[in-house]
């Protein structure tokens, strides 16, 4: 899907990072993203970026580049969960893990003081963006409390910081907070900004999903008539401003 703006493309479908080059991990059997790279770099692209806010460690994308220095990869997710990896920084990676609980104000500090100056110095060719949708706090397979707004955040601050650029999907495992944190990134690309109130088709496509756990027993009311959450903001985390210190 080709967004408003040269050079920018939405690929929702993507960002299965767990991929492994001979076997499927996690829910993941093609690593679509590792395998966007290799064509960037076979393109002849020597400088790229790959980010990666997924609540799980972008694992698979990480140790495919480990030993070439043209991929710069990063990664904030939960500290403690699977795939239990993702603690340590090298001269081509970094890794942000992320405490469970931690909202908006701990993504926007690592937004701040690690992603934003990182593109800055790399002045990357090209990034890639893995956005999985499960570090939002209604999701049933993560502790982190995000809402869509640090998302969309972090979306705006690269997608115009490369001449090209990729938004993949990811995790995701509500699909209300799936489908509106990803259609409100669409909205983002294409400088749209969210109505008050969604039209009738929108809101009845969100009505007729289901999910089958805790949080969609009893889905509020806001889950079928908005794309934007409130902003959730508490205290930075001691353990945030630890991995920035």
């Amino acid at each position: 899907m080709t967004a408003r703006t040269p050079g920018i493309i939405h690929v929702p479908g993507g960002g299965t990072h767990h991929g492994q080059p001979d076997r499927a991990a996690g829910f993941c059997y093609v690593n679509d993203a590792a395998l966007g790279i290799l064509e960037w770099l076979d393109h002849g692209l020597t400088n790229i970026l790959y980010v990666d806010i997924d609540a799980h460690h972008g694992d698979g994308v990480e140790q495919a580049f480990a030993d070439d220095t043209r991929v710069f990869t990063l990664s904030i997710h939960e500290a403690g969960r699977w795939p239990f990896t993702g603690t340590t920084h090298g001269p081509a990676h970094a890794n942000y893990p992320l405490p469970p609980g931690a909202t908006d104000t701990d993504m926007l500090a690592i937004l701040d003081h690690a992603i934003r100056p990182l593109a800055a110095r790399l002045a990357p060719q090209a990034i890639m963006l893995q956005f999985g949708a499960d570090a939002i706090e209604e999701d049933p397979l993560s502790r982190l409390a995000m809402s869509n707004q640090a998302h969309w955040s972090v979306l705006r601050a690269l997608m115009h910081a490369a001449p090209r650029f990729i938004l993949l999907g990811g995790g995701g495992y509500n699909p209300w907070s799936v489908a509106r944190c990803w259609a409100g990134a669409w909205g983002v690309l294409n400088g749209h900004t969210p109505p008050d109130r969604l039209p009738p088709p929108a809101e009845t496509i969100l009505r007729a999903l289901t999910l089958n756990r805790a949080a969609g027993r009893n889905p509020p009311e806001h889950w079928f008539t908005t794309l934007a959450d409130t902003p959730r903001e508490a205290p930075l985390r001691p353990e945030t401003a630890a991995l920035l210190s």
